[in-house]
């Protein structure tokens, strides 16, 4: 099956996100790079991984106070699943801020996006540092310059990443972007790719590309 790319719809939608376009983005860059991939929008019936070896999560939607009911019931049962059998995950940018009504989400991810703590500045050109020492992903690299994204900001990590880039905003380094190799398999949170436009810039490219081959093992 290669690689499941879950794009951000209805339960898992939100107005600022337009996730299927930067879902096709991401699995544009991929299929250049060889990769069979497959865009699902995240319905009920789209969370049966079975033969998947990737998963890729480009979704958001905040906090639910429900469960969704017994539709979801079963999908959210195979997510969990699909978290602790050891397929590599990669969550990219609202990520953080999604299967909020899954636990086992983010104790995979590693971290999360805190309702009334984190936050990014303006949209624009940005710039990300690669945290030293650098992990095998960013092996090289000491910048990334993108012309138009988002800088994730204040969001909780838990101790046992490895954080992979930060940025400077109001007097402190914050971490976007992180890894965590733990007892379930390979993550990766990679906190930049608001809008298309994105992946348009090749260092925003390159570091896709760099923590998919990370987490297939190449």
């Amino acid at each position: 099956m290669g690689i499941v790319v879950l794009a951000g719809t209805g339960r898992y939608a939100d107005p600022w996100h337009d996730f299927p376009g930067t879902s096709e983005a991401i699995a544009g860059v991929l299929r250049k790079e060889g990769h069979a991939v497959e865009v699902r929008p995240t319905e009920p019936d789209a969370f049966d991984l079975a033969g998947a070896d990737l998963l890729v999560v480009n979704a958001g939607g905040g906090l639910h106070e429900d469960t969704g009911g017994t539709e979801w019931a079963a999908a959210h049962a195979a997510l969990t699943t699909t978290l602790s059998i050891g397929m590599p995950v990669l969550g990219v940018h609202a990520a953080a801020n999604t299967f909020t009504d899954v636990p086992a989400w983010h104790a995979r991810l590693g971290g999360r996006w805190v309702v009334g703590t984190s936050m990014h500045p303006e949209r624009g050109e940005s710039r990300f540092d690669v945290v030293m020492p650098p992990h095998p992903i960013v092996a090289g690299l000491h910048t990334l310059h993108v012309a138009d994204d988002e800088r994730y900001s204040r969001l909780e990590t838990d101790p046992f990443v490895v954080p992979l880039l930060d940025h400077a905003h109001d007097g402190l380094r914050h971490v976007c972007a992180w890894v965590h190799d733990g007892a379930h398999g390979r993550a990766v949170y990679d906190g930049l790719g608001h809008g298309a436009t994105s992946y348009d810039s090749p260092d925003r490219r390159e570091l896709l590309l760099r923590e998919v081959r990370w987490l297939l093992g190449a």
